[in-house]
């Protein structure tokens, strides 16, 4: 067994009463059967108070002082008005605009176990009254058991481990993080900026989330609410994706056309709204470094961010006080961010930039605080969670984009790695990884050092973990400490194989390479997965190279060897490919209509035939062969990328308490009844909504 990481989930509550407090030992052992450990400061008070609030400001008649140790803090009143009605309790969180030692509290007139046990949990979870909305479910405590879910739980501790240690502090400023991502067939969630968010907290910024995509019906409103509700001082926006990287999704279709979706427009109209924010507004990921100087101009922000963006943004935080804003923002704004690793701004129609691309070793906590909705998905569907050990490649692949936003490559220390893995697997009962590295075999010690602490730490049967791969370095002899580690599929980009095509691809291995990787893992097929990325109809490809791939592909499927193909090859700006075309007198094989906008939105090179039609024809070549597939669309297919964005927009109200909201949304969809995962959670809100909290708890367990 392995030793297990010791994880502590205290909270410390202060209490100010008139009266004895005799629920202090009930509610103790209430959290404590959720893994939460109660600490208590009862504060004596000569008199309970009158306490009348209005707006963001609190009035008692009665003065009372403390020096607050608690994280949270309850105060008994002998009666209490909201706005000039009478109520008997009103929880403050840490929005709004109420000073920040009245932050995380519960006002309440009676000391009533049920109540002020069903308020805490509130408080932990963070819904609190400055976030009322309609639908939220009902009592979290009752005859002294909590209610909560198993999500409300792990939401809880994971509340109590990152938000709630100690009594809050006045924040350096404010933050609001966007993840900008329609692309919704594939989940990916915002790793980044999970890095980021620890970062600018450790720093002493409050932080705010928000994916309007997967929050709002409508993402402009959902991102204009978030700014009202979170009067952030900062925006940062994370582009991650330019669109979904698939060029046919059906065979059926006019036959010069792509089918690949184009996500830009979609940014484009959501950061309009950005317009009239009075602060700084900074853009990054991997979607904008290809191209910083056109989005910045398209976005029509000032801000950006090329490559990683950890250095960058732990500067800013530590150099940057919006709270010093004699004259404005803007003068001392740009003075910090000239200075930062990787920046770039504009100042109309001049731009600016600092190199950012250096080799270093990555401080990265081990305690990444991971966005909840993307988590419980990829655990509740057994996908792998990313974590990161090393940021750039060096390969230079000619269609890939990351050898662009960041050639030089950087490296983590492999314990800290693992103690990642450890900590999620721990704290959020994940299970399954992704090594988030362009090829985690780049140098090839890295990938059998990881694999040594795993099994050294005792984690081998308790975790699984997948990678990107490249052909050259790999040695098959290691495949049995690999597989024992947990590495359960192997991933490689083949990308072809003909000799001609791998030069075209710029890869560093060729034809005879990849039969000896072949040979020498086909033994360890029985044990694990073996799949093969190809990429069919890119620059250079002929009949002859396109008969030789598919042969290939042929015999090794018959072998036990899996491939998913793509048909073209994505032109992505900032590529060497990028550069052909610009170069190229010639457009025919190009597909799409970044043909005239500099390749930002969709361009493909796809030859010897147009994209659907070649995709037809290889359908029916391997239409025999069934560990041979093209890459296409999974989730979205059926069930459209409306109705299966509303799912998830469902599913997110659902984890935020707001189960009326979520109902409704479910019954507004069409053709539900082609995705099993939105019918079972519409069945599980009508059983809610018909039974007790306590028997919803047990059905959802």
């Amino acid at each position: 067994m392995p030793q297990e990481m010791n994880i502590t989930y205290q909270l410390d509550i202060d209490v100010i009463t008139a009266e004895p407090f005799a629920l202090s030992e009930s509610l103790t052992k209430a959290w404590a059967s959720v893994g939460v450990q109660l600490s208590w400061n009862v504060i004596p008070a000569a008199c309970a108070p009158a306490v009348e609030i209005i707006e963001d400001s609190i009035r008692s008649e009665t003065a009372w002082s403390h020096t607050r140790k608690g994280a949270l803090q309850v105060i008994c009143c002998r009666t209490l008005h909201r706005a000039g009605m009478p109520t008997d309790r009103f929880l403050i969180g840490a929005d709004g605009g109420f000073e920040s030692d009245w932050h995380n509290s519960l006002f309440v007139t009676a000391i009533d176990l049920d109540v002020i046990g069903t308020a805490l949990a509130q408080l932990v979870l963070g819904r609190t009254a400055t976030q009322e909305q309609p639908g939220r479910s009902g009592r979290l405590c009752t005859d002294g058991t909590l209610t909560m879910s198993m999500t409300e739980q792990l939401l809880a501790r994971d509340r109590i481990l990152f938000d709630l240690q100690g009594p809050p502090k006045q924040a350096k400023g404010r933050i609001l993080w966007v993840f900008a991502n329609p692309y919704i067939d594939l989940i990916a969630g915002p790793y980044g900026l999970d890095i980021l968010d620890g970062i600018a907290k450790r720093r002493g910024f409050q932080t705010h989330f928000v994916n309007p995509y997967l929050e709002s019906l409508d993402p402009q409103a959902g991102l204009l609410e978030a700014i009202r509700r979170t009067r952030p001082d900062l925006i940062g926006v994370s582009f991650r994706n330019i669109d979904d990287a698939l060029i046919v999704h059906r065979l059926e279709g006019d036959p010069q056309s792509i089918d690949t979706h184009d996500l830009v427009g979609g940014v484009t109209q959501l950061l309009q709204v950005l317009g009239e924010f009075d602060g700084p507004v900074i853009v990054g990921g991997a979607a904008f470094g290809t191209a910083p100087e056109r989005f910045l101009n398209q976005f029509q922000l000032d801000y950006g961010i090329i490559g990683a963006a950890d250095l960058a943004i732990d500067q800013l935080c530590a150099d940057w006080s919006p709270l010093e804003r004699s004259g404005g923002w803007r003068a001392e704004f740009e003075r910090v961010w000239s200075t930062l690793p990787g920046a770039v701004w504009r100042t109309g129609d001049t731009f600016a930039r600092r190199d950012g691309s250096r080799t270093r070793e990555l401080q990265q906590t081990p305690r990444i605080r991971r966005t909840l909705p993307y988590t419980l998905l990829n655990k509740r569907d057994w996908l792998p969670e990313p974590v990161r050990g090393a940021q750039g490649c060096a390969l230079g692949c000619s269609y890939c984009v990351e050898s662009v936003n960041r050639k030089q490559m950087s490296w983590r220390q492999v314990g800290e790695v693992v103690d990642e893995m450890e900590f999620a697997r721990r704290h959020y009962g994940l299970q399954v990884f992704h090594l988030a590295d362009s090829e985690a075999n780049v140098p090839f010690s890295r990938l059998t050092d990881l694999a040594d602490e795993i099994v050294r730490r005792g984690l081998d049967g308790h975790l699984l973990w997948t990678a990107y791969l490249n052909v050259k370095p790999f040695d098959t002899a290691a495949i049995p400490l690999l597989s024992r580690s947990g590495l359960y599929r192997f991933k490689f980009a083949l990308d072809h194989f003909h000799d001609s095509m791998l030069k075209s691809y710029h890869k560093n291995f060729r034809e005879d390479d990849i039969a000896q990787l072949l040979d020498g893992f086909a033994p360890y097929l029985r044990q694990t997965q073996f799949y093969a990325g190809v990429l069919l109809g890119g620059p250079g490809e002929s009949e002859e190279t396109l008969a030789c791939a598919v042969q290939r592909m042929k015999e090794e499927a018959a072998r036990g060897f899996t491939f998913y193909y793509n048909v073209g090859v994505r032109v992505y700006p900032g590529t060497p490919f990028a550069e052909q075309w610009q170069r190229a007198a010639d457009p025919t094989h190009y597909y799409g209509p970044g043909l005239h906008d500099g390749a930002v939105s969709p361009l493909v090179y796809c030859a010897p035939q147009a994209p659907r039609p070649l995709a037809a024809r290889l359908e029916s070549v391997f239409a025999d062969t069934p560990r041979v597939f093209r890459m296409n669309q999974e989730k979205i297919l059926e069930i459209g990328y409306e109705g299966y964005r509303r799912y998830l927009i469902a599913w997110h109200a659902w984890l935020a308490g707001r189960e009326s909201e979520a109902a409704a949304i479910l019954d507004q969809i069409e053709n539900l009844n082609v995705l099993r995962q939105g019918m079972a959670l519409r069945r599980l809100l009508r059983l809610r909504a018909r039974r007790s909290p306590c028997t919803a708890q047990s059905i959802e367990k």
